[in-house]
């Protein structure tokens, strides 16, 4: 695993430390501003925004498990700016959203079940579990031919 609470206080390896840095700020990049932007740019107001952030979640989750990345940081990070991010949805220059009066609820509710499932898949893909003597990750048991960490 990447982030342990070693890694955040000055772990092993600063190696360590500014790998974690990185799969921060690529995760925060990829698996939450782009995807979420564009589903919502993609879906606007249809209530098929939540089913599709939905669908969305166990891919972005299974790919933060197979870095080993401990995703509760990156969890709290994508809470509170979220808030912000639906907050100023539709502004005066967001030119994505013109003449749409938009649904903030539904923005809001999608937007937080994704963070949450995303949270909580991760989280129990990487549940260890003990099997033939060894412990490993959960999703690992699904594809026994990748290496371990």
């Amino acid at each position: 695993m990447i982030l342990s609470w070693e890694d955040i206080l000055g772990g092993p390896t600063l190696a360590a430390f500014l790998m974690w840095i990185f799969f921060t700020a690529l995760f925060y990049l990829v698996c939450y501003l782009a995807a979420l932007n564009t589903l919502d740019h993609l879906t606007r107001n249809s209530i098929l925004k939540i089913p599709a952030l939905l669908a969305l979640s166990p891919i972005v989750a299974f790919i933060i498990s197979i870095f080993h990345y401990n995703p509760l940081i990156l969890f709290f990070l994508m809470l509170i700016s979220n808030y912000f991010r639906v907050k100023n949805l539709g502004g005066s220059e967001d030119k994505r959203f013109e003449g749409l009066t938009l649904n903030k609820p539904l923005f809001f509710t999608a937007s937080y079940l994704y963070i949450i499932a995303v949270y909580a898949l991760a989280a129990w893909f990487q549940n260890p579990v003990e099997l033939n003597g060894t412990t490993q990750p959960y999703w690992q048991t699904w594809f026994p031919e990748l290496p371990g960490e």
